[in-house]
């Protein structure tokens, strides 16, 4: 009786490691960056069936732009050299890489991308915290950086910001023009609307495909969203939070 699966024998040579059990690389010093999108989960369990093509298609529109972005920047194209790594997973959006001066600009685009999506009535809030990281592939990763933006973005972020490390922000003081970009008080955090007040340049290839913003846009969507949450303290709160650091914007410029 043949078999169809023979038992090798002693000296037959022994199988190639199976590509899913090749060893996850140590990273140490990354900065990743969390970023989440506000109210997705309530969105979708409020909006009607009739509404799923509608409301899918606003994310993606706003996902696929910060994707554009990413990919003109010089960040992307020097990405086989640094390990510098954009993604996205359900409605969370991450980058990590172990240069200072590369999460500077990251930093830049996140905030022009931040404003048009605020534009659109969509609203982030994340964490950017520095640890090691251990990557099988640029999508497969684990480690106490992911973990630290996570907690960040979960715990600490309770407004539409996004909150910075203690170590991470003391390795972008030593980059120019990074004091500019944050807020820097006992919670470090980009600040939501500097974009708008100032014309910051960040690295970006093909300077066509950046969208112009509609300010007057946002401060409608921050109106409309506090007075539609004016019985719901927590969601209240945040909005009342962005129409503020938005007239202080106006006070400053």
């Amino acid at each position: 009786m043949a078999y169809s699966n023979p038992i090798p024998k002693i000296n037959d040579e022994p199988p190639q490691k199976d590509e899913f059990e090749v060893d996850y690389s140590p990273i140490e010093n990354v900065y990743f960056a969390f970023i989440d999108v506000l109210g997705f989960k309530k969105t979708f369990d409020d909006m009607k069936i009739s509404q799923n093509k509608e409301i899918a298609g606003k994310y993606k529109q706003i996902f696929n732009y910060f994707f554009t972005l990413m990919n003109s920047s010089n960040l992307m194209e020097r990405e086989k050299d640094t390990g510098c790594y954009a993604g996205q997973t359900s409605d969370s959006l991450y980058f990590y890489t172990n240069r200072t001066d590369y999460l500077l600009q990251f930093i830049k685009i996140f905030s022009h991308f931040s404003l048009y999506a605020m534009s659109q009535n969509v609203f982030f809030r994340g964490g950017i915290a520095k640890g090691s990281l251990f990557k099988k592939k640029d999508y497969q990763f684990f480690g106490d950086s992911v973990i630290g933006a996570y907690l960040l973005e979960s715990n600490i972020s309770k407004n539409p910001i996004v909150v910075i490390d203690e170590n991470t922000h003391q390795d972008m003081c030593k980059e120019t023009g990074y004091s500019d970009l944050v807020v820097n008080t006992d919670r470090h955090y980009i600040k939501p609307f500097n974009h708008i007040k100032e014309n910051i340049l960040f690295d970006i290839v093909d300077a066509s495909v950046i969208k112009t913003i509609d300010v007057k846009k946002i401060e409608e969507n921050i109106t409309a969203n506090k007075a539609a949450f004016e019985y719901d303290a927590s969601n209240y709160a945040k909005y009342v939070f962005l129409l503020n650091e938005f007239e202080k914007r106006e006070i400053q410029s």
